[in-house]
């Protein structure tokens, strides 16, 4: 997909699995908090990349462009980070709550509803 593409090229420098990546998540809910989206997403994108297979980075995408306006895109990370997220499942790894908030929040996306974040 052409938003995954994009994100690649604006952070080429990040390798999948090899990163210090334990302050982007919470940086980046930080700069959502002060309405600093570019900055969301510079965090979220480089999380994605770095952990493309956990839900977190594609997540706090979705809830960055959804606040700055891109629903297309913020419908299309968080249905991607629901099938991530849905996955640990398997092993008990995340609790059936977090996905049910997620899929809330992807119908107040869809709906252009105030979304449960905070």
């Amino acid at each position: 997909m052409e938003y995954l593409k994009e994100l690649k090229e604006k952070h080429p420098e990040i390798v999948p699995f090899e990163e210090d990546d334990d302050n982007w998540e919470s940086n980046g809910f930080e700069a959502l908090k002060n309405s600093k989206y570019e900055l969301a997403e510079t965090y979220f994108g480089k999380l994605y990349l770095s952990q493309p297979k956990h839900h977190s980075g594609f997540e706090g995408l979705a809830y960055t462009y959804y606040l700055s306006h891109e629903f297309d895109k913020a419908e299309y990370f968080m249905e991607r980070a629901i099938d991530i997220a849905k996955t640990f499942l398997e092993d008990d790894s995340i609790d059936i709550e977090v996905i049910q908030e997620m899929e809330e929040n992807d119908l107040n996306i869809k709906n252009r509803k105030q979304l449960i974040m905070w």
